[in-house]
């Protein structure tokens, strides 16, 4: 088995055609035996954190999307952020941190407070994401797409995730790489043999 590194970014080919993932850029942050996780970075959904379950127990602004994390489990919601402080995150890294505490949607609002109180909005800059459903893949599914030359994997960038426009984290994330998309051809990674 290839052992992918977590976490890290996975970006979609051109030759991925599937509508949940084509011009994504997924968070990997789980590889083993018998699977992978991750959530989609790019695709905010046409609603608000405040249409969402929890508003009996927060005052939720109007104004915070809501992400939509993949095809799997979408009636739960996580907050990714990078503000390392949520000891009760589901996962780790670093600061980086996905998490469903109180501490995390505490600060999703208080960021979304502070953005909202500057004078000049930090373009892109988004240190707190509430995202909704997750990409998961079976065992050796996720190696067999890669080998099909549908995702290219990069390293985790915390720049690119928190302080980037979302119309231009995919674009961005094959420019850091040097690469320009259409220039890409199709091919089989024999390396994941």
């Amino acid at each position: 088995m290839v052992q992918l590194s977590t976490p890290s970014l996975l970006v979609a080919l051109p030759s991925m055609t599937d509508p949940h993932f084509s011009r994504s850029v997924l968070l990997l942050v789980q590889h083993a035996r018998d699977g992978a996780m991750g959530y989609v970075i790019n695709r905010p959904l046409p609603m608000s954190l405040r249409d969402q379950s929890f508003q009996n127990r927060y005052k939720i602004p109007a104004d915070i999307p809501v992400w939509m994390g993949g095809p799997v489990a979408t009636n739960n919601g996580v907050v990714l952020h990078n503000e390392g402080r949520d000891i009760s995150a589901t996962f780790s890294f670093d600061k980086l941190r996905i998490s469903v505490s109180d501490e995390a949607i505490t600060g999703l609002l208080e960021s979304n407070d502070e953005e909202l109180q500057l004078e000049a909005p930090r373009r892109g800059h988004q240190p707190y994401r509430f995202i909704i459903g997750q990409a998961s893949w079976g065992a050796k599914q996720l190696e067999a797409e890669l080998k099909a030359g549908l995702w290219i994997q990069r390293q985790m960038d915390e720049k690119l995730v928190f302080s980037t426009p979302w119309q231009e984290i995919w674009p961005r994330a094959f420019d850091d790489l040097g690469i320009h998309p259409l220039d890409i051809k199709p091919s089989v990674q024999s390396y994941l043999n």
